[in-house]
C-alpha cells in the first residue's frame, strides 16, 4: 500500500493532523520522517491499525488476561488467573462475538516486521503462530511457511532478528511477535486461539476471515462444552 501523508492519515482516520502525528512520533503507527520533517505513514502499518482499533464490544484486555482468555479458548487451563479473573474471562468468552475476542486480546503483544535471508532458518526458533500454523486450525486455509510468523521465547524481536540475519522492514512479509505470556510455554507452535487471534489482525481478508472463524468455532465449542 502507498504511503500517506499526515494529512491524509488524518482525513483516513477521522482524527485531528495533530492526532495523526502522534500515532506516527509514538510509533502506534509506523511511519518515516522526511528530511524536511514532514512524517509519512506506511500504508499497511495504517491497514493494521485500523484493524485493530475496529470498535468492538468491551475494553482491551491487560496482556496476563488476554493470554488467559486465549489459553480458555484452547481448551487449556491458565493457572495464572485468579478466581476472579477466570470468572471474567469467561463471561467474556460467553457474550461476546469473535470480532470483540479478536480486538479485546490483540494489545497482549507487538507484531516487529522484517524481511529474512531465509525463512526456513529464521523461524527455526520461534513459537509458530498465524499463517504459519494455520493448518492446525482444520481451515481451507494452509500453513505457509515461506514466510515467518513467530514469538520469541525470549529477548526482544530486534535482538531475534539481528542473531538471525533479519532487517527490519515496515512493509516486511516476515512477522516476529513480542512474547508477554506470564509463563514459559514449550510447545513449538502456539495453541490454537493465539494463532487464529493473530490471523484476525491480518491485512489478508483470507487470513482474517479465517481468523475469526475460527475463533467463533472455539467459542462454540466452548460454550457447548459448559
Amino acid at each position: 500500500m502507498a504511503d500517506l501523508t499526515a494529512t491524509e492519515l488524518a482525513e483516513r482516520l477521522g482524527v485531528t493532523r495533530q492526532h495523526a502525528l502522534g500515532l506516527l512520533r509514538s510509533g502506534a503507527i509506523v511511519g518515516r520522517r522526511l528530511a524536511s520533517g514532514a512524517w509519512l505513514a506506511d500504508g499497511d502499518a495504517v491497514a493494521r491499525y485500523e484493524i485493530a482499533a475496529r470498535r468492538g464490544k468491551g475494553r482491551s484486555l491487560d496482556p496476563s488476561t488476554a493470554w488467559g482468555l486465549l489459553w480458555e479458548l484452547s481448551g487449556l487451563r491458565a493457572d495464572w488467573l485468579g478466581v476472579s479473573t477466570r470468572a471474567r474471562v469467561r463471561r467474556r468468552v460467553r457474550e461476546s462475538t469473535a470480532e470483540d475476542l479478536a480486538k479485546a486480546v490483540v494489545k497482549r503483544t507487538v507484531a516487529h516486521r522484517y524481511t529474512a535471508a531465509n525463512a526456513e532458518s529464521a523461524a527455526a526458533g520461534l513459537i509458530a503462530t498465524g499463517r504459519a500454523a494455520a493448518d492446525t486450525l482444520g481451515s481451507e486455509l494452509m500453513s505457509d511457511r515461506r514466510r515467518v510468523s513467530g514469538y520469541v521465547r525470549s529477548g526482544s524481536p530486534d535482538e531475534y532478528a539481528v542473531s538471525h540475519f533479519m532487517i527490519a522492514d515496515a512493509n516486511g512479509q516476515d512477522v516476529v511477535y513480542e512474547n508477554t505470556l506470564p509463563i514459559d510455554f514449550g510447545g513449538d507452535v502456539m495453541p490454537q486461539a493465539v494463532i487464529a487471534a493473530d490471523l484476525a489482525t491480518s491485512t489478508d481478508t483470507r487470513e482474517r476471515s479465517a481468523g475469526l472463524r475460527a475463533i467463533e468455532d472455539m467459542r462454540q465449542a466452548w460454550l457447548a462444552a459448559r
